[in-house]
């Protein structure tokens, strides 16, 4: 008996010490960016998507997948920080990952995303640098930047902070 514990103790062991340093290298952030991002990408609405006609923005990418909970969970938020947000010079982008087409088509008209949903490429992607999470978010400078670098689901109150440092009330 005793021989059969070790047996499956010490892997298991093993198993639970690799996956959490495995979880604390993938929640370590990104640096900010040393050079402005930029893709071109398709929309699910079938658009083409170019993040250069965003520039003068603050833009928020939002990664995320269909059979993620996290990320959906968090979606009704940022629509609702978009709605809050948009006037004074800010949008969302979401980038849709390792998922279905009629799943995302399905799942943009049920939680009534509004801002543009595009298929993410590893292209663009690499340029946000490793990301072995989801959901990721990044809000970019005017200029393309990374200046903000955010692991998990958030809420709306989160992004209000966060925001208000670009978007300071008058």
């Amino acid at each position: 008996m005793q021989l059969l514990t070790k047996k499956i103790f010490r892997p298991l062991v093993f198993l639970f010490v690799l996956s959490s340093w495995m979880f604390v290298v993938a929640s370590q952030p990104s640096q900010k960016s040393s050079s402005p991002i930029d893709f071109t990408l398709q929309s699910v609405k079938g658009d083409t998507v170019r993040l250069q006609d965003y520039h003068g923005k603050y833009v928020l990418i939002n990664v995320w997948a269909t059979w993620c909970g996290p990320c959906r969970a968090e979606i009704p938020d940022l629509v609702r920080i978009r709605h809050k947000y948009r006037e004074k010079g800010f949008e969302i982008l979401g980038v849709v990952v390792a998922s279905k087409p009629e799943d995302v088509k399905e799942m943009v008209n049920y939680l009534h995303i509004d801002y543009p949903v595009l298929w993410g490429t590893q292209q663009a992607l690499a340029q946000f640098g490793e990301i072995n999470a989801i959901p990721r978010t990044f809000l970019l400078d005017p200029k393309g930047y990374i200046v903000e670098d955010i692991l998990g689901s958030r809420d709306f109150q989160f992004f209000d902070n966060l925001l208000q440092k670009y978007f300071p009330e008058k």
